[in-house]
């Protein structure tokens, strides 16, 4: 099946059951929305009327840095206010591909922009080019559209409402993101919130509007120049949850310094708001780390044979010291450990960043953490299509599920909490044990050389996993003997736990789906057929129906009724002891 974001939404999480049991997944054995078969003349692509003229010219008024939200957030910039253009967080914004005219799908690379993750590999697509194109018709058909640019509001939004062959026909609408503004606070409110961080704690301040875009690297994360400080710096925000970013701004200060967590910020972002003049907390400046993340680091050197174990080793203990850090000096924990997480240092080291605390992908969560997940995915599509889950028939599905993993009666959570409740809702201990067991993952994949444990299938990287946990090629046996331990519960070393073989996943090959059966060589469902989609639907319905299952178990084991999770795991600074060892150091495969 051809990727798109709706079909990437609808089978990666649970809530494809309640998709399924809603009836809402036939859509994609329909034709308009599944390509199926040739198509004929008056839709193909080799039609003149269908054709998308001078892609292959460069364009000089707009560039695309990268694209988010599975390939309809793209990060556009308009070259001719540069380079005096403050970081404003305005985006394009376009509708999902299973609504582009069908000759424009494969034109387009419309699938291609989908799990893309790399912004030098979005701005080559066809799609990219495509939508400079089309916002430099409009701006010229409109031009004060750029006019007013630099007085929008943080975070608003630029739309396409469809699509088409000719820029002509691609009405362009302003939407002003007033409510972003409305909900930041004031630094003298922040200040007077945390009033336990002492005034001489906190950083200087700095005006939004004083800063200069140099590139978009992440929806919530560009590099930038601002006055006062020697070269780029990183400007940290979050148009998506302000108090997602707040909690993060909170952690920072309030922390203290350790070498391989992201230092304190350089200085805090306001911007005056066009209503009322309030001027609000709008993201922070913080150091910026030229060499990347692991994700990218990881996979590269490993193919050039340029990472030796000492080096591994080296940037596993600094990690787990910093998880130790954290517990120990601030106590919390970090729930957002994976590769992209962490940056390469200026001196050869890691360094740990991103506290929003938003909680990690499937693939590296202990069970006590994924099952709550599960369930808290699961109540939150019935709440949306507006299904009840006190209805027979719903609680006939999901009366155990919901229960099980229900939230305290009476819970009184902030916003980070609430989207978070799978580790905030953890004993103090047990969030360690989770930590533990995401830093075994960590390790792993440090060792194999992997930007994830697992090919995903709404995130293609450079270089995506050939291998998946725990598969070994490059760890050795005294590495993976503590990852092991660390995963300890992980269902690759448990099963099932009721006899039966897992069933397969949905996996992505580039930008299309298949049953992991046929991906791994039962090469008898075609691209672009009925019987593909239903394939990948069935494979997804056996998948979610299992893991569910699996969640419902777990209530039943001694962890759920103790509550004491991953015992057979161990601490933080026990792993960080087994990484010291002078035996360890000296392993080979």
């Amino acid at each position: 099946m051809e990727l798109s974001h709706a079909l990437v939404d609808a089978v990666w999480r649970p809530k494809f059951l309640v998709e399924w049991e809603g009836g809402r997944l036939g859509r994609w054995l329909d034709t308009s929305t599944h390509l199926v078969g040739p198509l004929p003349w008056d839709l193909s692509p080799l039609n003149p009327k269908n054709r998308v003229d001078a892609l292959h010219k460069a364009n000089a008024g707009w560039r695309i840095d990268g694209a988010t939200v599975c390939g309809t957030r793209f990060f556009a910039v308009p070259l001719t206010l540069l380079p005096a253009l403050p970081p404003l967080g305005i985006f394009v914004f376009l509708p999902d591909q299973t609504t582009f005219p069908p000759a424009l799908r494969a034109t387009l690379d419309a699938s291609a922009s989908v799990p893309l993750r790399s912004g030098p590999a979005i701005a080559n697509l066809a799609i990219s080019r495509h939508i400079c194109r089309a916002l430099d018709h409009q701006c010229r058909t409109n031009p004060s559209v750029l006019r007013r640019y630099r007085s929008l509001p943080f975070g608003s939004e630029l739309v396409f409402e469809k699509l088409a062959s000719d820029p002509a026909d691609m009405q362009l609408t302003v939407v002003p993101n007033h409510a972003f503004e409305r909900k930041t606070l004031g630094l003298d409110a922040l200040r007077k919130l945390w009033s336990d961080i002492p005034p001489d704690a906190w950083p200087a301040e700095v005006d939004l509007l004083s800063l200069r875009l140099v590139r978009q690297i992440h929806d919530t994360v560009c590099l930038a120049k601002s006055p006062g400080f020697d070269g780029i710096v990183v400007f940290k925000s979050a148009v998506g949850s302000v108090d997602h970013m707040y909690h993060e701004l909170r952690f920072l200060l309030t922390i203290p310094p350790h070498p391989n967590l992201m230092p304190r910020p350089l200085a805090v972002v306001t911007k005056r708001s066009a209503f009322g003049g309030k001027r609000g907390v709008v993201g922070f400046l913080l150091r910026y780390f030229a060499g990347g993340s692991l994700r990218d680091i990881l996979p590269a050197r490993q193919r050039a044979e340029t990472l030796p174990v000492h080096v591994k080793l080296g940037w596993c203990r600094q990690v787990v010291a910093a998880l130790v850090h954290i517990r120990e000096a601030a106590g919390t924990f970090y729930s957002d450990l994976r590769p992209d997480n962490v940056l390469l240092g200026d001196d050869g080291g890691v360094v740990v960043c991103d506290f929003e605390q938003r909680g990690n992908w499937h693939e590296w969560c202990a069970p006590e953490v994924l099952f709550r997940q599960y369930a808290e995915n699961i109540r939150a599509a019935l709440s949306r299509s507006g299904d009840d889950d006190s209805r027979p028939d719903r609680a006939s599905c999901y009366r155990r599920l919901l229960a099980g993993y229900a939230p305290p009666a009476h819970l009184i959570e902030t916003p980070v909490q609430a989207a978070n409740r799978a580790w905030f809702l953890l004993p103090a201990a047990a969030q360690e044990k989770a930590a533990v067991y995401s830093a075994g993952l960590f390790i792993y994949a440090v060792f194999e050389g992997l930007c994830n444990v697992r090919r995903n299938i709404a995130n293609q990287w450079p270089i995506d996993p050939d291998i998946e946990f725990p598969a070994v090629r490059n760890t050795p046996a005294a590495v993976m003997d503590l990852v092991k331990h660390c995963t300890d519960g992980a269902v690759e070393w448990t099963g099932q736990g009721d006899g039966k073989r897992r069933p397969g996943r949905v996996v992505r090959e580039g930008a299309v789906l298949y049953p992991e059966e046929a991906a791994e060589g039962r090469r008898d469902l075609e691209f672009g057929t009925a019987a593909t989609a239903a394939a990948v639907l069935d494979a997804a319905h056996a998948w979610w129906s299992a893991e569910l299952a699996r969640a419902e178990r777990f209530l039943e084991s001694d962890e759920w009724r103790s509550q004491e999770f991953g015992r057979g795991r161990p601490s933080l600074q026990q792993v960080l002891q087994i990484l010291d060892q002078d035996e360890l150091k000296g392993t080979e495969l």
